[in-house]
């Protein structure tokens, strides 16, 4: 029944048959693929007796594929819809790559899961280096809220129900927009514009003069009070932050994130942090559309968070 109850889950968000990442042992994967077999032939029997109506009904899912948001090229952004969205939460996603590299397409795969779950999802190009430097990043993702906000309820979206989300480098800017309100303020709006920011294995906190890559990219002297989320002084009210990070994560350790919870939540904000014990720094964002036994579904996670702050 267990295993009965997981395929329903998977069939009803979407999840397209992608394999397990739960960590189990190769012996254990083995018994439970002789069950699936097993589980297999017995639907068969009960489609052959029951016929298609004893299959859930497929969610027709919409894509809207290089809006302008802005005059730039780079400034593009896909809609993913569902006939599930009526007045429905907005995810506004910012693909990672160190502000050099990355791009929006792949991300539509995520955005096909949330639409069946009845979250309209965008995801957008901005500005890259050597084009731009700092702080144009966050800049392109407010310009988009203000696309959002005027644009979203043609596809299904509530205007007044936006979340940002980001992995990596695309994590630094929503935080960025979602905790210092300059960056609304340049769009005619203020921070309560956002209802929630989802980071994802974000750089709170690093020295860009002190890294090779990064150098450039921001200004010559560093100011964390002004290019980092850690350093952001917090002025009045903040959207709550859900902070996702992979325990394994090579590039930026887990415990930052717990660091960054702490400032927000002893000034008065609302943040929590799921650490996921079998992910690292990329396979956090590939594997968002799994679904697996152990841990906890990615996808099922964000679900959760954006309807408990809608």
């Amino acid at each position: 029944m267990a295993i009965v109850a997981q395929l329903v889950r998977a069939s009803a968000c979407g999840a397209e048959g992608r394999r397990f990442e739960s960590g189990l042992s190769p012996q254990l994967y083995s018994f439970m693929g002789l069950k699936f077999k097993i589980l297999s032939f017995f639907l068969s029997i009960q489609m052959v007796s029951f016929g298609d109506s004893w299959l859930p009904k497929a969610i027709v899912v919409n894509e809207y594929i290089d809006l302008p948001y802005g005059i730039s090229s780079k400034q593009m952004l896909d809609v993913v819809t569902s006939e599930k969205c009526d007045n429905s939460p907005v995810i506004i996603f910012a693909h990672g790559g160190s502000w050099r590299w990355g791009q929006k397409d792949y991300h539509r795969s995520i955005g096909k899961q949330l639409a069946r779950c009845g979250i309209l999802f965008i995801t957008i190009d901005y500005r890259l280096f050597p084009e731009v430097t700092f702080p144009s990043f966050p800049k392109d993702v407010a310009l988009s809220v203000k696309w959002a906000r005027r644009n979203v309820k043609e596809f299904g979206g509530d205007p007044n129900k936006i979340f940002l989300m980001g992995h990596s480098a695309g994590a630094h800017s929503v935080s960025l927009v979602g905790l210092d309100p300059q960056y609304l303020k340049l769009m005619g709006g203020g921070l309560d514009w956002v209802k929630g920011v989802i980071p994802i294995a974000c750089p709170f906190q690093f020295d860009p003069t002190q890294e090779f890559l990064y150098r450039n990219l921001f200004p010559s002297e560093y100011n964390e009070d002004t290019t980092m989320p850690m350093g952001i002084k917090l002025k009045g009210e903040i959207p709550p932050f859900f902070i996702m990070h992979g325990f394994f994560d090579p590039i930026i350790r887990h415990e930052i994130a717990y660091d960054f919870a702490d400032k927000i939540n002893n000034s008065g904000g609302d943040a929590e942090v799921k650490i996921y014990n079998s992910h690292g720094h990329a396979s956090l964002i590939r594997r968002t559309t799994s679904w697996h036994l152990w841990p906890k579904p990615i996808l099922n996670d964000i679900v959760s968070f954006i309807h408990s702050k809608r």
